[in-house]
């Protein structure tokens, strides 16, 4: 493990992580578009528009550009940026844009931009416009526009944090979650200090984060953090530091966990009697925290209001379809993944929110005494059910026998102007199961060994030997809302290679599935 850190450590060094910056500096809009001559510094300066019109076109600046030029000179970022009593550093531009008039904006911007190019030039540097060549910098047609990805504290960018050496604990105690948290060690909040608390999300990481880094290099400590626009809003830099950071934490044989003395298990059941009487026979779930714990970015992806407020548990909050936070939702958006896809994308949602998916997570305390108990049950024996529940479950895929699978399946009914298609159907059962046969998701809802069959044979018993196709679609094009025979069998074969992005066989290549007859 030692050397498995000590290699993610390298890594952030070479790839200079930050990850949570999205660039909002106060009172300077940004101009969103996509182009051939995109950049992900690029601000377009236009606070005084807040105020009044325009006399000039919003300025272009290109902040990566200008901080190298002034490391380059030995200069740092209170070149342009002030800090306050607490030694933060103000994004603003010289101080409170938002205290200044129109004619006291201007000066600021073209005494402060101006003077600083005039000192470069001096000094004998690369230099920027000077006075009078107002169109190098207020462009009509921009000679560069904004494009920035969004970026994310992802679990290995939170795990080079939490186990810095360079971030010391917090008086008292084991962690450093203080440093940027309101509390530290297990009671710690997500949230950032209160006194960002009033200031839009991006202004906030950009004030604590891009202050923290500036100030580890000022130190010249071991690890710093970028504070180049590009490491974390580059599309580019984003792909490059996800592929080797993916590399890096395989080799570590995978994230340590986040040192909050966080339960393995949680027994989820309703905190009332109202829940139980509106969902009759509803038992518990044993919910997996540690399982789930690894599969997510952070804690947040959850426990939205918080990891110190109680989460919603009512029906509707967990089976939200829409919402990534629910319990549904999220299980939903992984099937949207490929390999899953083929077969999900063709299920309604009803059929998906059955009663046999329900106890496959409903399964702890189906009688209504014991429900009942479990809601006034303290803490740890609810806890302790949970990992009971969990630790009996079953990881192994479930999986038809395959000998049992036909090799190949003969289409021909409708044969008139090509030959019967001779389907690998073997081939492609077989190719399902790759693409799920490690995924533990599937592997707790695939109960059934038949379940992958279902898929394609819907709206039919799970079965090995599952009815004709043609005996629920029978004209060859849509009958009453029902597809035809040849509508059912193209839109199922097509819509799952789309799905599944499969490019061959194309879906135009009617001779790659049924030879087109000779005459």
């Amino acid at each position: 493990m030692a050397n498995g850190k000590q290699l993610l450590r390298m890594t952030v060094i070479v790839l200079a992580l930050a990850g949570v910056l999205g660039f909002g500096i106060e009172a300077m809009g940004m101009l969103e578009k996509a182009a051939d001559n995109g950049r992900p510094d690029v601000i377009m300066v236009d606070t005084i528009a807040k105020i009044k019109n325009l006399e000039q076109s919003a300025a272009v600046f290109k902040h990566d550009a200008h901080t190298k030029a002034l490391k380059d000179q030995g200069m740092s970022c209170e070149s342009c940026h002030t800090k306050d009593v607490r030694g933060e550093m103000s994004l603003s531009f010289k101080g409170r844009a938002d205290e200044m008039s129109a004619g006291q904006l201007k000066d600021l911007y073209h005494d402060g931009c101006i003077s600083c190019h005039v000192e470069s030039g001096e000094k004998g540097f690369k230099t920027g416009p000077m006075a009078g060549e107002c169109r190098s910098c207020h462009q009509a047609a921009p000679d560069a526009t904004a494009v920035r990805e969004k970026a994310g504290m992802d679990g290995a960018l939170h795990f080079i944090h939490w186990d810095s050496k360079v971030l010391p604990p917090a008086q008292g105690k084991d962690t450093n979650c203080a440093t940027c948290h309101e509390k530290a060690g297990e009671e710690d909040a997500w949230r950032f200090d209160p006194k960002f608390a009033a200031m839009p999300v991006n202004e906030a990481f950009h004030a604590k984060c891009v202050t923290c880094h500036q100030s580890l290099a000022e130190k010249k400590a071991e690890r710093t953090g970028p504070v180049l626009c590009a490491d974390c809003h580059g599309a580019k830099e984003i792909a490059t530091r996800k592929d080797e950071l993916a590399k890096t934490v395989k080799a570590m044989g995978g994230l340590p966990r986040l040192p909050r003395k966080q339960p393995d298990a949680v027994l989820l059941a309703p905190k009332s009697e109202k829940p139980v009487e509106t969902v009759p026979g509803m038992a518990g779930v044993a919910f997996d925290h540690k399982r789930h714990e690894a599969n997510v970015d952070n804690c947040v992806t959850c426990h939205t209001k918080g990891v110190n407020a109680d989460m919603d548990k009512s029906f509707a909050a967990l089976h939200d379809t829409a919402s990534d936070a629910s319990c549904v939702g999220c299980h939903a958006a992984r099937q949207e993944q490929p390999e899953c896809a083929g077969c999900h994308a063709q299920r309604p949602e009803a059929a998906a929110l059955n009663e046999a998916s329900c106890a496959t997570c409903h399964n702890v305390g189906t009688d209504a005494d014991e429900r009942r108990l479990m809601v006034s049950a303290p803490k740890e024996m609810r806890a302790a059910v949970a990992a009971e529940a969990v630790a009996t479950r079953s990881g192994t895929h479930a999986l038809v026998a395959v000998d049992a699978i036909p090799e190949f399946v003969t289409i021909g009914s409708l044969s008139k102007d090509y030959q019967p298609s001779k389907m690998p159907h073997r081939k492609i059962v077989m190719k399902l199961v790759d693409g799920v046969k490690d995924n533990p998701l599937a592997a707790a809802f695939h109960t059934a060994p038949e379940s992958l069959c279902a898929g394609c044979h819907h709206n039919s018993p799970a079965t090995v030997n599952p009815p004709k196709c043609g005996s629920c679609h029978t004209k060859p094009f849509e009958v009453d809302g029902r597809p035809g025979l040849m509508a059912a069998y193209h839109g199922q074969c097509m819509t799952c290679h789309t799905e599944m992005k499969l490019e061959k066989p194309a879906a135009t290549d009617c001779a790659a599935c049924h030879e087109k007859k000779a005459n």
